[in-house]
């Protein structure tokens, strides 16, 4: 199936302004924060700032003490008064646009003119605009409207900046036949009109249309009915949970597209799903093979293979006889981090809904699997010693630990960071620390060989791949971290820089290898290894280029570099046996 996505679908600049000053100011520990309103129409965005303390408070409730931030539809002046004189502060998060809108009314409103307002009368905008009319406005969405309106003099009219085009022409030609001498302004925001245009064309492009957003958004259901009109076949859905996957693997092409108030999570979501709505048809060999697939990948069996070939293959770089004990430390310690994590993080179900689903139906399976598996670890790295099984106890206690409040209590103040987790970038950090000891200090510590310098490459090959993996993961699901809190390095230093970070560390990963072989410091396996560095060049160029959008795609693509890795040593390996 080819889906089509709107160049316009998501966030517009004033709910993406308005959720940035909400984050901004949990970010900075900001005592008790209310917003006047629901800050957006999006059911799943306002749940998830509920989770992290953001309290709604309605209008003509007691303002009670701490931030109250103004929503993006904006209040009525009298509204903001009220909350001026409750004593708290406030942040005004109302777009530029809506601002604008405001201004025209008051403006007008002060030289005694009547104003008209093309819009949905309850709507939080309107109610907000009308604020601004001196008692002086009236809201019209029919012609109905028009024909009771009482006969005016001076007059002005404006749109609700979500409204429809095609409704704002309608009713600007029936007031201009009636009030002649009415000043027009057509304050629609651009976003919008280019939103609803949108939609016109790929009607024309696709065989179905797919819109996402908030049921009680007016801008996305105005994409709706527009969708409708051209007789398309049209799904509005919430999140990708309610797509009938079986009737749209149906259509060739299918286009989406999304309200203003829609993150770009839910979005990409809703794209990925419907990206793999041809498995859904039922009985087909498509079908098996991407659920046994999908499974594998998954249930992190992939990456815990994937974990085992690093060991093996950094035995090989420090001239180790490998031994299927490190592989399974490896493979079992991995798998069991895995799925602790997912279980315990709250942004895997914006980031990667389809392993949150699959984590929902396999639950138990997983849960006694991960446990069985943190046993098997913590017993085989007893096994081999009191080293490889303190290494094994520390990783995983670290693991553990990573979202409790540890770090003493002075320096907590002084720093503002009380737990592991809230250091800028520390979980792809730990995770290439772990990966790194795991897969190439156990081997060594192990083995008659000393700790040398063929030890210190291997530790930086497996850590820099998982950095590098990693980082690239975080860069994918920066917006849906951002809401629930997380300090990634990509939320620290953005997009961009992080991706150019990766670049050059797949570079110098690549010069490291071939450097240390030249060097004599590792085996002429460096040289072979390189590919795995050019290889990591080479996905961060598909995904930055947009040629690799399916997350299952770039997921098997990413975690493969791992088998390869290990596959390239198999190759290379001196011994007559594998382990």
């Amino acid at each position: 199936m080819k889906v089509v996505l709107a160049s316009t679908a998501g966030f517009c600049i004033g709910v993406r302004r308005a959720l940035e000053m909400v984050l901004k100011a949990i970010n900075e520990n900001q005592p008790k924060i209310y917003t006047y309103g629901p800050l957006i129409h999006n059911p799943q965005v306002l749940e998830l700032l509920r989770e992290r303390g953001i309290t709604i408070l309605q209008p003509g409730e007691a303002v009670p003490a701490g931030l109250v931030v103004i929503r993006a539809h904006g209040i009525p002046p009298q509204e903001r008064r009220l909350l001026e004189q409750a004593g708290g502060r406030i942040i005004d998060a109302t777009c530029p646009r809506v601002a604008k809108v405001q201004a025209i009314i008051r403006r007008w409103a002060a030289k005694g003119s009547d104003t008209l307002i093309v819009g949905d009368a309850d709507h939080p905008e309107v109610r907000g605009l009308m604020g601004y009319t001196e008692d002086r406005g009236y809201v019209v969405s029919t012609s109905r409207d028009v024909t009771e309106l009482p006969d005016l003099d001076e007059l002005i009219v404006v749109a609700q900046t979500t409204q429809s085009e095609s409704q704002f022409e309608a009713r600007v030609r029936e007031i201009a036949a009636r009030f002649p001498q009415a000043q027009i302004f057509n304050t629609i925001c651009d976003a919008t009109a280019s939103r609803q245009a949108e939609v016109q064309e790929l009607s024309r492009q696709a065989e179905a249309l797919v819109v996402v957003g908030g049921r009680n958004s007016g801008n996305t259901q105005r994409l709706v009915e527009i969708s409708q009109g051209t007789g398309i076949p049209t799904y509005h859905v919430e999140t990708e949970q309610e797509l009938d996957l079986v009737e749209i693997s149906r259509y060739q092409t299918v286009a989406v597209t999304a309200g203003a108030s829609t993150p770009n999570w839910l979005i990409g979501n809703v794209v990925n799903t419907l990206k793999h709505a041809w498995a859904f048809r039922p009985g087909s060999w498509t079908n098996y093979l991407y659920r046994a697939w999908r499974f594998f990948l998954k249930s992190n069996l992939y990456v815990a293979i994937g974990a085992g070939s690093l060991s093996y293959t950094s035995s090989l770089l420090q001239q180790v006889e490998p031994q299927f004990t490190y592989f399974f430390v490896a493979f079992f310690y991995v798998y069991a981090m895995h799925l602790l994590n997912h279980f315990t993080d709250k942004a895997s179900k914006l980031n990667d809904p389809v392993q949150t689903m699959f984590y929902g139906r396999h639950r138990r399976f997983l849960l006694v699997t991960g446990f069985l598996s943190a046993l098997i670890a913590l017993g085989l790295g007893a096994y081999l010693g009191p080293w490889p099984f303190i290494f094994v106890l520390v990783m995983s206690g670290i693991g553990l630990m990573y979202g409790f409040k540890i770090i003493p209590e002075r320096l907590a103040q002084l720093t503002g960071i009380y737990r592991l987790k809230e250091i800028p970038g520390s979980k792809t950090m730990f995770t290439a620390v772990a990966w790194g000891v795991l897969a190439a200090l156990i081997p060594v510590v192990c083995s008659d060989q000393e700790i040398s310098g063929a030890t210190a490459i291997a530790f930086f090959f497996v850590a820099g791949m998982i950095f590098i993996r990693s980082g690239l993961f975080e860069i994918m699901a920066i917006e849906g971290d951002r809401v629930v809190g997380k300090e990634t390095l990509a939320i620290a230093l953005g997009k961009e820089r992080t991706f150019t970070l990766l670049v050059f560390g797949s570079l110098a990963f690549v010069a490291m290898l071939l450097g240390a072989a030249w060097a004599g410091v590792i085996p002429s396996l460096g040289y072979t290894l390189s590919l795995s560095g050019l290889y990591m060049l080479g996905y961060l160029i598909l995904y930055h280029q947009g040629m690799m959008e399916s997350s299952l795609m770039l997921e098997s693509l990413v975690e493969g570099n791992m088998i390869l890795a290990g596959v390239l040593a198999f190759i290379w390996d001196p011994y007559n046996v594998i382990f």
